[in-house]
């Protein structure tokens, strides 16, 4: 039985925007049960200290206080974390970072419980510490993370590496090499809604959460192990989520399990939710990296060999950092053909808050380098960058230097191509630089390419699985382990539903992500929804398509391959027309199931870690941006007038919402780009809300062209592939490269703000870390 594709592909409307813009979802914010209790935590002034003394009981004096708890309430004091278990839900014998959790209160009102935590004495003895991530690893630094048996310095985290012949002596043959130093600075997630959980205790003596975290079931083992539960006593339910990119793990992992805990303490309801200048000093931030380029290629442009050191700055605690560099490591090169290639990426702790998963995890920070030193090489040789890029390009066929071969799926030139024909680069580039010549105003257009794994990889077992089922009134129910806190998966879920089922989506209804109704399909992390999980429910779909094509079949006295469908109609030999409704009836007069599940995993791959060789990824996304500027050298001032953005994603599932993962990622691109970054001054943060940290408004954000190419993927269902993340990561760079062009000097460190554009160089601006600490008692 074939069909042309009705709902793959086509303009479809999000499944949940009518609730949004109504004000009918309901957030944790949103959320109030009768009696329920206001939780606050208290949080470190000290970058680094011992906790001396801890005396809780002047907060249960506290008229409506009704429970405190701290670090000694959970088993084995509450550590968690992966892959390193380094963290506690309550600070453990001391503090390594301004806004860790010491103890946590639950009251009648948010006053009572903000009156609760400032009457707990709490006695701190100041630690050294260490802020620079190059000194960390030096004999006399202050010891941050754990002592190793092993000898190894308790501040080194980890380290990846990339390994293809031997670089070095590569370098030396080269007849042109590039050798630069660049660097990135913590980025805030800056999302719309900030954490927070609300926690129910139960009859049986569990807990259920509702956490607006991206992974529901990594949230109830986390509360299992930490609360002593079984982890059918606690389940995780995720609401409608105000955006993540990465930030809402481990800071709402802990909250879930601060207001747990409380709830059984009191047996009452406890929510948490956070304000901004608290949200900002307590969670966890896109690293902050300095990296070191070799490029060495031929005099004809040519490229020979690549070396990359990175050192990432993990601060506090390990969180993904070890996967944040394994995936930095994995892309440093860039999508390139090199004949060597030695990349190395060490994570180090210091007392700089800490960093975690976000948008691009680990290859945004290192693309904003490979691209830049892409030009300058490209500058070096005399060559176009768009050519050059091309010359040296990852097609077809070539090998990766991990040793992988790309067989299918590569669209890296034609999105370089597009966006050369969309920005009209040839005909910009010469005019630019006439411009150049004789006005004070420069401008300038550049370019920066990327290629992005898609999913987990060598990071862990890579599956997901979906249930579906028809109800009573027809309609259907689908359910995934994988989730939704913003990218558009639940559209794309029902549209693949609808897609294998013949019925229109508004049939589809996809429940929340709950541990008590869906199955466990790992984090929803290393963009990995839509083909993981997109298989997942496409097969679940698929199978029980299969059932009722029986009972159509059935119905109408002939073979599967006979029917066809029109609209969600079974039309049979006879060329009468049988509904839905019929076909779900008759499939039950038959004693046929209708409820289904599917599940899939990701093909194997092969990596070895020490040696930086093998499969890293079994597919990538290609893509390319071109950034269009003006400057104002005098003022520092950057004005981005447009963006061309082409990415390969495989097949287009749900164009509106691939589109608008384009504009985001280049609006997110343009804040790392220009004005963004977490400023700390000895483990202070000095921009603590909206006022002093900047992001992009509509203002900044110039004309967005994008376009979606399409060079399928065998593994991904109707052959698409993911691109929430990837379309962050080219921005920056290209956006640093459109500067170069237009000023004729390069801002290698990020962002390019006033001082830097205007100066030339890094302008630091400490600020007081005695006000900071004074602030944070009031957060």
């Amino acid at each position: 039985m074939m069909r042309h594709l009705e709902y793959v592909g086509k303009p479809a409307r999000r499944v949940d925007a009518l609730e949004k813009v109504m004000g009918a979802a309901k957030y944790i914010g949103d959320m109030k049960l009768p009696g329920m209790l206001y939780a606050r935590a208290l949080r470190s002034p000290q970058p680094h200290a011992r906790i001396v003394r801890l005396d809780v009981s002047p907060a249960l004096a506290v008229p409506g206080v009704k429970a405190v708890i701290t670090g000694d309430d959970f088993v084995e004091h509450g550590l968690y974390g992966f892959p390193v278990k380094d963290k506690y839900m309550l600070a453990h014998q001391k503090v390594r970072y301004v806004g860790e959790a010491i103890a946590a209160v639950a009251a009648d009102s948010p006053q009572a419980a903000l009156a609760g935590v400032k009457a707990i004495i709490c006695e701190l003895e100041p630690l050294p510490a260490i802020f620079d991530s190059e000194q960390a690893l030096a004999p006399d630094a202050p010891q941050v993370g754990p002592t190793r048996p092993n000898g190894e310095h308790p501040n080194f985290l980890d380290r990846s590496v990339v390994r293809k012949a031997r670089a070095d002596e590569l370098l030396a043959d080269c007849a042109v090499v590039v050798d630069r130093h660049y660097s990135v600075m913590p980025q805030e997630h800056a999302y719309l809604e900030t954490e927070g959980a609300l926690a129910v205790p139960t009859p049986e003596g569990g807990v259920t959460v509702y956490c607006s975290n991206q992974s529901p079931f990594i949230n109830q083992g986390n509360m299992a192990l930490v609360l002593g539960l079984p982890p059918e006593r606690v389940r995780s339910i995720q609401p409608p989520v105000g955006g993540s990119f990465g930030g809402k793990d481990d800071l709402n992992y802990e909250t879930s399990a601060q207001v747990a805990a409380l709830a059984l303490k009191t047996g009452c309801p406890v929510r948490m939710t956070f304000s901004r200048d608290e949200s900002m000093a307590a969670s966890y931030k896109r690293d902050g990296m300095k990296m070191h380029v070799q490029l060495g290629a031929d005099a004809d442009g040519t490229l020979r060999s690549c070396k990359f050191f990175g050192l990432l700055d993990s601060g506090a605690y390990a969180s993904e950092s070890s996967f944040t560099g394994w995936r930095a490591s994995i892309h440093a090169m860039g999508s390139y053909r090199y004949d060597a290639c030695d990349v190395d990426i060490t994570s180090v702790y210091t007392n700089n808050g800490y960093a975690g998963a976000f948008r691009g995890f680990g290859n945004t920070e290192v693309c904003s380098a490979i691209e830049q030193a892409i030009d300058e090489m490209a500058e070096a040789v005399q060559q176009d960058p768009i050519d050059f890029r091309l010359k040296n390009c990852l097609q077809l066929g070539d090998e990766l230097p991990h040793g992988q071969r790309l067989t299918e799926s590569v669209g890296l030139t034609e999105c370089l191509a597009e966006v050369r024909r969309r920005s009209d680069w040839d005909r910009k580039r010469r005019e630019f630089a006439e411009h150049n010549a004789r006005s004070p105003r420069k401008k300038g257009i550049g370019v920066a390419a990327l290629f992005h794994g898609i999913s987990l990889g060598a990071e862990g077992l890579d599956q997901a699985s979906s249930t579906i089922e028809v109800n009573l009134d027809y309609r259907v129910t689908l359910t995934s382990g994988l989730t939704d806190y913003g990218q558009g998966s639940r559209t794309v879920y029902t549209l693949l539903a609808a897609e294998m089922l013949g019925v229109a989506p508004e049939r589809i209804n996809l429940l929340r992500p709950d541990t008590n109704t869906a199955i466990d399909s790992g984090p929803t992390v290393a963009s990995r929804t839509t083909v993981v999980g997109g298989n997942a429910v496409k097969i679940a779909a698929g199978n029980l398509a299969h059932t009722l094509n029986l009972a159509a079949a059935n119905l109408l006295h002939c073979e599967i391959e006979q029917l066809v469908r029109v609209g969600e109609s079974f039309i049979g030999p006879d060329e009468t027309p049988v509904s839905w409704e019929a076909v779900v009836d008759h499939a039950r007069l038959m004693g046929l199931t209708l409820s289904m599940h599917g599940t899939w995993q990701a093909p194997p791959i092969e990596w070895h870690h020490h040696a930086g060789h093998g499969s890293p990824y079994f597919a990538y996304h290609f893509g390319a941006q071109v950034a269009e500027v003006e400057v104002d050298p005098a003022t520092g001032k950057v004005a981005v007038t447009g963006i061309w953005a082409a990415h390969d994603v495989g097949k287009t599932i749900f164009p509106q919402g691939a589109y608008g993962q384009v504009y985001g990622g280049v609006a997110q691109g343009l804040g790392y780009a220009l004005i963004e970054g977490v400023e700390y001054d000895n483990g202070y943060i000095q921009n603590l809300n909206f006022d002093q940290y900047l992001i992009p408004t509509a203002v900044d954000v110039p004309e967005i062209e994008a376009v979606l190419v399409e060079k399928p993927l065998s593994h991904g269902p109707f052959g698409a592939k993911n691109m929430a993340e990837p379309t962050m990561v080219p921005t920056a760079p290209a956006i640093l490269n459109a500067i170069a062009h237009a000023l004729g000097r390069r801002i290698r460190d990020l962002p390019a703000n006033l001082e830097r554009v205007a100066l030339g160089h890094n302008l630091r601006q400490p600020g007081s870390g005695e006000a900071a600490q004074r602030g944070l008692l009031t957060l």
